[in-house]
């Protein structure tokens, strides 16, 4: 698992050199968002996943990605395929670091992607941006209709009526648990925390959870709990010190309790994976690895706390139209909207997707039937329980605060009420 790519933080920070895998997308608070449907194309429904290219004439672009290396392995598949179909040619590179930063410094230069793979949280920040512009409009490019997709999938692509990308995944954590190690999975916290008392033994390397416990993404679940929002993007509000959100803190500091002294990525999912752990809370992009390492592996819903399902933020992976595009040959936009379409529809591709990757399917007809497995509808489910990540500018301001936060607390450096008061106060001053 590429730590880059699901530590948000790394990807949505303040200074956008940090930054975090989503429902009801709202995709900015202060203009339209796409909601009535339309897609700003000519109404043509593509869902075979035919090249766009009306020239017939072939291209080539560049994606960036920043995947794990089963989903790396999958798409290089899948874009083999394409390539095979179409003549286009794509041009798979790894950013090289963060996505993001390289982002901040390729396109500026004019030697960006066309196209890269991320979350929705991106397309309200980068849509703003005009010096330069970092987003593409392929409203007039793109040949499918976005009824293809859920309503909130489609909204993630939009901002103010522009479409900067497709859809292709939801994702949110959920919880996994080692079948050999848990009879019944829980579906209560106080059930969990019994389990996990009788494997945690931190004195000879075995604990009772595997959770990046000061992720703000990983933790929003129980965060956001009692009902509270760390950030409203509705009334552009910042909640984070909200009663509701000290509440969940709570929960949070009890889970926190049996994790591994490094709360890192790395550190916390090999516990589980090398059998170490009962359970790990996180996303289904670790799906297809943990089934490798773990021979009966399960995955459920987060644990209820007092009867409240955890509200964890979760995010619509999107194929996202560079700038680039706007200078480019036809057949170069052509290649890159063209690989989205046919990835995006193509209903084979998002089946086998879901088996094998945990994705979370967002293409309408395959949501609607009855062949997805049980941890794709585990995760599914959980999507319905949570909330999206917000998209408006402003929380570029908020996750490094809560990471602050979430540190100190984990390292008894604060009390969390002070904590959540001291993010609060400095994601203020800097909206």
């Amino acid at each position: 698992m590429n730590e880059k790519r699901r530590t948000l933080l790394k990807a949505m920070g303040g200074t956008t050199a940090l930054a975090g895998l989503a429902g009801c997308i709202s995709t900015g608070g202060d203009g339209g968002d796409g909601s009535d449907g339309s897609d700003g194309s000519d109404g043509g429904d593509s869902s075979d996943g035919s090249d766009s290219s009306d020239s017939g004439s072939t291209g080539s672009s560049r994606l960036w990605v920043d995947l794990s290396d089963a989903e790396d392995e999958a798409l290089t598949g899948y874009i083999d395929q394409y390539e095979s179909d179409t003549g286009n040619t794509i041009n798979k590179e790894a950013p090289g670091g963060d996505l993001d930063q390289q982002l901040e410094t390729a396109i500026p230069a004019g030697d960006g992607p066309d196209s890269w793979i991320w979350a929705h949280d991106w397309v309200g920040r980068f849509a703003v941006r005009e010096d330069p512009p970092f987003l593409y409009d392929a409203s007039d490019d793109v040949d499918v209709s976005l009824d293809s997709y859920t309503q909130a999938a489609r909204e993630a692509a939009q901002f103010n009526g522009s479409l900067y990308g497709l859809p292709f995944a939801s994702e949110t954590v959920a919880l996994f648990y080692n079948e050999d190690m848990v009879d019944e999975p829980p579906e209560t916290m106080e059930e969990m925390v019994s389990i996990m008392e009788e494997y945690h033994d931190p004195e000879n390397g075995e604990y009772g959870l595997s959770y990046p416990v000061t992720d703000p993404y990983f933790t929003s679940g129980f965060i956001q709990a009692y009902g509270g929002d760390i950030f409203d993007e509705g009334n552009l509000e910042v909640g984070v010190d909200s009663d509701a959100c000290k509440n969940g803190m709570d929960a949070l500091e009890t889970l926190s309790d049996y994790v591994p002294a490094d709360p890192g990525y790395e550190s916390q999912i090999v516990a589980f994976a090398d059998g170490l752990a009962p359970f790990a809370i996180n996303g289904p992009w670790e799906l297809g690895n943990l089934n490798e390492e773990i021979e009966n592996l399960g995955v459920t819903t987060l644990p209820t706390v007092d009867g409240n399902h955890p509200r964890s933020y979760s995010g619509i992976q999107l194929f996202y139209f560079s700038s680039m595009l706007a200078d480019a040959d036809q057949s170069t936009v052509d290649a890159a909207t063209g690989l989205a379409e046919w990835y995006t529809t193509n209903e084979d591709v998002v089946q086998t997707n879901a088996e094998e990757q945990g994705y979370i399917p967002v293409l309408a007809d395959v949501v609607e039937n009855d062949d997805l497995s049980s941890e794709v509808k585990a995760f599914a489910e959980q999507v319905n329980h949570g909330v999206p990540i917000p998209t408006h500018p402003d929380m570029d301001s908020v996750w490094t605060p809560v990471t602050d936060a979430l540190e100190r607390v984990f390292n008894d450096e604060q009390d969390s009420d002070a904590a959540l008061d001291q993010a609060a106060s400095e994601i203020r001053e800097a909206l």
